[in-house]
């Protein structure tokens, strides 16, 4: 579906429940609420449909007077809170596209600031509450909710360590372990993301699926565990993409000029390709010695 295309989606108005996965591993349920335009539902009646809820994603559009959102999203912290302070509140100000930087950042500290001014006053000081600037028309709304995913997935601290022993031992600049259909991010190394990085990496998936589209057949599909692709681009980095299953990938950068040995990238790789495999099999946090980790040069 394109950017214009989610313009034409009705409203939602009634509770809508979707199962989804990432890399067939993450799996999570998402229960989509009517907004308060179309429904008599008051906040602090969340218990109907917020039973074992470990993620509330609330959604206010930048161009709007958010003091209402406020007064909505303040309810809500309160409410959930008191019953599970472990909930996270991921709050997306959204359709911050047109507007300039400096104008994104005042309305993320106005209202980080108010929130917490209010929250203060109710004896809230430790919810847990992250704030995202998204839009359709860029990759941001993916970036968002690959940090959602990430925050709800418990094998992330051992993910995130296995890419950083292949980043220094293969000397890459950066890698991601992704979800080829959604563009889910589900880890990644310890260097802070850079957005244009995230871009490179989703335009390159966009690449190779749609390549791959060309030769698939439903009797033959082109995607498989041994599949791979490189792309090397004229500003001197070179993209890496290797599959671990269908719909899970690995995706390195590193530098042009750098000596790159594609037999040791394969090795590690392929090491780090049945880590990410056993430990979500075990569907536990899996010690590294059990992983065969060692065996990365």
């Amino acid at each position: 579906m394109t950017a214009g295309e989610t313009l034409k989606l009705p409203e939602t108005q009634i509770l809508q429940i979707h199962d989804l996965s990432c890399g067939h591993h993450v799996r999570f349920q998402v229960r989509d609420p009517p907004g308060p335009n179309h429904t008599t539902l008051h906040p602090l009646e969340f218990d109907k449909y917020s039973n074992d809820c470990n993620a509330l994603i609330f959604v206010i559009d930048a161009h709007d007077d958010f003091k209402e959102a406020l007064v909505l999203l303040t309810n809500t912290i309160r409410y959930m809170y008191e019953r599970n302070r472990q909930t996270r509140f991921e709050v997306l100000i959204h359709k911050v596209d047109g507007l300039q930087e400096n104008k994104k950042m005042d309305i993320r500290r106005e209202l980080q600031q108010n929130l917490t001014d209010i929250l203060i006053e109710y004896s809230i000081e430790n919810a847990l509450i992250n704030f995202y600037l998204t839009s359709i028309y860029d990759h941001s709304i993916h970036e968002a909710f690959s940090k959602v995913i990430q925050n709800q997935t418990k094998q992330l601290r051992a993910l995130e360590n296995m890419l950083q022993m292949i980043c220094t031992s293969t000397q890459l600049d950066k890698i991601f372990l992704c979800d080829i259909n959604n563009k889910i991010f589900l880890a990644t190394d310890n260097k802070p993301v850079e957005p244009q990085i995230y871009e490179l990496c989703c335009d390159l998936i966009d690449v190779y699926v749609d390549i791959a589209s060309i030769y698939e057949s439903n009797d033959n599909p082109v995607l498989d565990s041994m599949s791979f692709c490189t792309i090397e681009l004229s500003i001197g980095v070179v993209l890496y993409l290797k599959d671990i299953n269908e719909v899970l990938a690995l995706i390195c950068l590193v530098r042009k000029e750098s000596a790159i040995k594609e037999g040791l990238i394969e090795h590690n790789l392929q090491c780090l390709k049945n880590a990410v495999e056993k430990l979500f099999v075990h569907d536990r946090l899996t010690p590294m010695d059990d992983m065969n980790l060692h065996n990365i040069e």
